[in-house]
């Protein structure tokens, strides 16, 4: 009995796994707190106004329209702490040893820039679909079976993009195009993504803001941790094969290493 509480028992692992992720998603959390705050001003009143707002089409998609354009700026923080969350889970995934917090911030600031980038061109694009289905949304039912199967495909895409900045030096146009081939080659594990990450709102939707606290501790991670453990296998086919070194190789390398940092 006792050594189930040991240290390198699978329960201990599995609750200290548990823990990091929790805590990388407080950290993700951090920087969706503008965009947050940002979409709770803009798109308040449709909830507060209720059905009289919400039944009114062109004033919903004007709501939806000022949140979107103030969006764009907010959602710029988003970008690198995807990056960086998707870099520390694949770490946990495959139990790569790592300083949480020290190695989110470090991958926070490598991917900085080109994350914003493409965080704002995921914005750009999903709000001008959503903005597009709203306003065209009357047309009949073979336009909504278009928009869906537009939105899945490019959904797909879009859970790779920041995994793989995470993990692949490449340029925008770079990450994108091979965003788009990896959902293509694991169509079967994107789908499992897919549906991964609605988990949250299908939380929402049956148990309402009950279960707001475990989003706040598991939200994004925890959807995150299933996408790490489902791409992880797919990544390794395009990562640099390790060489095998003996100690003495290995140890000289280590000493290079530090006279090179000297």
């Amino acid at each position: 009995m006792g050594r189930i509480f040991d240290l390198d028992s699978p329960l201990m692992k599995g609750l200290s796994k548990l823990a990091d992720v929790m805590w990388v998603n407080v950290l993700t959390i951090i920087f969706a707190i503008p965009l947050i705050v940002e979409l709770y001003i803009t798109l308040g009143p449709i909830f507060v106004g209720g059905v009289e707002i919400a039944s009114n089409t062109e004033l919903t998609i004007n709501y939806v329209f000022w949140a979107w354009a103030f969006g764009i700026i907010c959602s710029i923080p988003m970008g690198p702490a995807l990056t960086a969350m998707h870099f520390v889970l694949l770490k946990i995934v495959r139990d790569e040893e790592s300083y949480i917090t020290k190695t989110f911030f470090k991958s926070y600031k490598q991917n900085f820039k080109q994350s914003s980038i493409l965080m704002i061109l995921q914005f750009l694009v999903g709000g001008i679909l959503l903005l597009d289905f709203m306003i065209t949304s009357g047309r009949g039912n073979i336009f909504r079976y278009v928009f869906f199967a537009i939105a899945l495909i490019l959904y797909m895409a879009s859970l790779y993009i920041f995994p793989l900045q995470a993990k692949f030096e490449n340029t925008l146009l770079g990450t994108i195009k091979n965003a788009f081939l990896v959902s293509v080659m694991a169509l079967p594990r994107s789908v499992a993504m897919v549906l991964a990450t609605l988990l949250p709102i299908l939380f929402l939707y049956f148990w309402d803001y009950k279960i707001v606290p475990i989003i706040i501790l598991l939200g994004i991670a925890g959807p995150g941790y299933l996408c790490a453990s489902l791409y992880s296998d797919t990544f390794r086919k395009f990562e640099p094969k390790e060489e095998n070194l003996t100690e003495e190789e290995e140890l000289d390398n280590a000493i290079k290493k530090i006279d090179d940092e000297s």
